[in-house]
This record gives C-alpha cells, structure tokens and sequence, in this order.
C-alpha cells in the first residue's frame, strides 16, 4: 500500500511538473540592483523545492529536538506491555493454583509495572498460594490503605479470617469497609453470613434482602435462605412455648421453599399439637408421595384420637404409603408400625424385602434382629442379623454440606461448622459406596443443598 501511495504522489507531481512547464508567462524578481527574469513554471518549480528543503530541515531540528523522549516514551510502552503480559501470566498461575509460578510472575510484574492495585493484588494471592499468610496479609493491607484499592484489600482481609475461622477479626474489617465503602454490593453478603453465625436473624434478614435487591443471589436461592431464616424463628419461638407463632412462620417458610422437608416436618408436628390434626394429615400426604421421610411416618402414626392403638397406627401407615408402598423409605415405615403392634409377619416380609436391597441401611438389620429375638428368640438368628449391620450403609441423618458433620435434626445452622441452612438429609459416606443409592435418592426425591 505504501509503494501504491508513492506511485501516486509521484504521478501526481510530475503532471503538475508538465502542467506548469506548459504554461506561457514570465517571471521578473528586482532586488536593490538585482534583477532577475525567468519562466513562471521554473519559478513555482523552484519554489517547490525550497519549501521542501526547509520542511527537510525543520523535521531533521524535530528528530534532533524531541527523538530521546520519544525513544523513552517508547521503551516505556514497551515496558508497559511486558509487565501487562507478566500480570495476565501471573492471573493464569492463581487461577491455576501455581503458587510458585505466580510468585515469579507477581515480582516480575512489579518490576516492569510498579507498585500498583493490580501487583499488589496478584502478590498477595501469590502468597496465599504458597502459605506465606503474613506477606498475603501485609498486601492486602497496604490495598486497603489506598482509598482508590480499598475494597480489594479488605475483600481479602475479610476472606482471609473467615478461612481462619476469625469472625470476630472479620466484622472489625466488614466495620472499616462500611466506613469507607458503604456502598459495596457483596458487604451484603458478608454481613449475612457473619449475622447467621452469631445468631441474629434479624440482622441476618435484612442483610440478605439487601443482597436480593442487588440480585447478588439466585432467586431460588435467596428464597431458600429467607425459608431456612423464617424456620430458626420458628425454633425460637418453640422454645419460647408460642406453638401458633411457630405454625405461622413455618407456613411462610413453606411459601418461600414449597415442599421443603424441615418446614414440613415442623409445620406438621405442630399443627397436630395445636389441634388441627386434619391439616397436618393433609400435609404430610400431600409431601410423603414427593419426599416420604421416617419422621413425617412416626407423626403420622400417632395422629388421630385413637393413636395409642399400634394396629390403628399400623393402619393408618398403610393409607399414607398406599401410593408408593414399594419404596424403601415406606416399607420401613410400614415395618416399624407392624413391628409396634406385634404384627411380626407384617414386620417381618417388609424387613426382608428390603434387606435384599443394595440400599439397605443399618437401622433395617437391627429391627429384623429385635424382630427375631422377640419372635422366635433365636439368639443365632438374631447374631447373623446383627453381623449385617456392619456391611450395611449407615442410617441417613442430616449431613452438612459444608464439613460433613451429622446431627439428629436439621437446625438452621451446622452445629459443628456454623455453615447456615448448610443440613440435608443423605446417608452418611453414600457416594462412597460404589453402585449403592441414599434412601432418599432411591425414593425419587430431591436432597436439601442449601
């Protein structure tokens, strides 16, 4: 293209060249004593070429004058791009988990760029990578002084103690932030957290509705949450003795989260002992077909004026598994209830049909083994059902998905990690044991993630 353009300009001056030189007319310059006469073409020509001579000139003065800040100012953009290119490098490594690697490329990036938002940051994570927690601290730090980088370097300082288990060194970062950054989006979220932690539902409510309004939560997900908040009001006001407050908040939770097994199964209970045993009824029908569970079967049972009758209760366990009488949770339950009212045939021919299951748990070994020692009193016979216990799965509790620990009933939050709404019901270590499935997954139903 430029050997074209050239081609062009020189076309266009040697037409001007004959253009001129076609052109009649003369010339005359007096100077003092001087005169000097000639062709108008030759003149322009001349003309031309001094013009040209003193832009020569003037360029070569510009080259002399401004060419060192030039080349430095070109170094520097060549240095500049160097270290942009050793600061994406050094993101790739973090994002990689090469600590190493991203310390090298942190320091690299330093050099070329300076000391900046962007190599702080990338040396403090750089830090955490390789376990130095006092350089990763001592960055983030020196974020957090620069108003400009502030909310970087208390992201990371909050982050850091929470990994460390240090609440209460994270909300005296979260108050320094409000201080400065009051308007920080993910605050919000930071202050649920510590808010469940601690207890404070309320703080803990509007911090999270915050968060909504800022759509920094799923839908779903935020509904949950503002379910599992409303439910540990509920089991505030159970302890309190207010059995119709707790009616109230867990239909609200059920709104928010239909179908959701721990507001079912403390709406039902306390609707049966408020009186209305009818709803309850009708709740826990209406669930066990999508969500059947051993505990929604034991208040079943006992349901209804004459529920100090084991065979009624066995009764009434049958009309609630009616529609999936063949599932492993319902014929436990059918078991348990034949089991309570010495139906040990009954008991014994849903024991049995589950035990041939790969998903038989613990707790169906140790009933068939009662069950043979109160039926028959066979000792050895109660032995070989009590050695199965050992190969079988374990009895499914509520799991936290945060650390792992179980616990006896689901509370808002993790009684071992404080994870909050972090309880659901699975079989502990089931995906350990290749080919076999949770009773609840065997039932078709869906496991509680938040």
């Amino acid at each position: 293209m430029r050997f074209i353009g050239f081609i062009l300009r020189l076309i266009v001056l040697v037409a001007i060249v004959v253009w001129l030189t076609d052109q009649p007319g003369t010339a005359r310059i007096v100077w003092h004593d001087y005169a000097i006469e000639t062709s108008a073409a030759l003149l322009a020509l001349i003309s031309i070429g001094f013009a040209f001579v003193l832009f020569t000139l003037f360029r070569i003065w510009k080259f002399i004058k401004d060419g060192p800040r030039f080349w430095r100012l070109r170094q520097k953009l060549r240095k500049l791009q160097k270290g942009q290119e050793q600061l994406a490098q050094g993101l790739v490594a973090i994002a990689a988990g090469d600590g190493p690697e991203a310390g090298r490329l942190s320091v690299s990036a330093r050099k070329l760029l300076g000391t900046t938002p962007a190599t702080r940051l990338l040396q403090a994570q750089a830090a955490q990578l390789a376990g130095d927690v006092r350089a990763a601290r001592e960055a983030f730090l020196s974020l957090a002084a620069d108003n400009d980088s502030a909310v970087l370097g208390y992201r990371g300082l909050i982050m850091t103690a929470m990994r460390s288990e240090n609440w209460a060194e994270a909300e005296q970062y979260v108050e320094k932030l409000r201080r400065v950054k009051p308007e920080t989006p993910w605050l919000n979220l930071i202050l649920f957290e510590l808010a469940t932690r601690r207890q404070l539902w309320g703080d803990a409510q509007t911090a999270l509705k915050t968060a909504m309004h800022a759509n920094l939560l799923e839908p779903v997900r935020a509904d949950r949450h503002l379910a599992a908040l409303l439910m540990a009001n509920a089991l505030a006001a159970k302890q309190d003795g207010n059995l119709d407050k707790v009616v109230q908040l867990s239909e609200q939770a059920l709104k928010l989260a239909p179908n959701w097994l721990p507001a079912v199964l403390l709406l039902a209970q306390h609707q049966s002992l408020t009186g209305h045993v009818r709803s309850a009824m009708r709740l826990i029908e209406r669930n066990w077909a999508r969500n059947p569970h051993p505990e929604l079967a034991t208040l079943y049972r006992g349901m209804g004026k004459e529920h100090n009758d084991p065979l009624i209760g066995y009764k009434q366990v049958e009309k609630l598994t009616k529609e999936n009488a063949s599932n492993t949770v319902s014929q436990f339950a059918l078991a348990e209830a034949a089991f309570a009212a010495d139906l040990w045939g009954a008991a014994r021919r849903h024991l049995l049909a589950i035990a041939s299951r790969k998903d038989a748990t613990q707790g169906v070994f140790r009933l068939l083994a009662k069950l043979e020692r109160r039926e028959t009193g066979d000792e050895r016979a109660t032995a070989r059902w009590l050695m199965r216990v050992s190969e079988a799965l374990p009895d499914p509790r509520w799991l936290c998905q945060s650390c792992g620990g179980s616990n006896a009933t689901w509370q808002p939050t993790c009684p071992h990690c404080g994870a909050f709404n972090a309880l659901s019901w699975q079989i502990p270590g089931a995906s350990r044991h290749e080919g076999k499935l949770s009773i609840a997954q065997q039932s078709g139903s869906t496991l509680i993630s938040e």
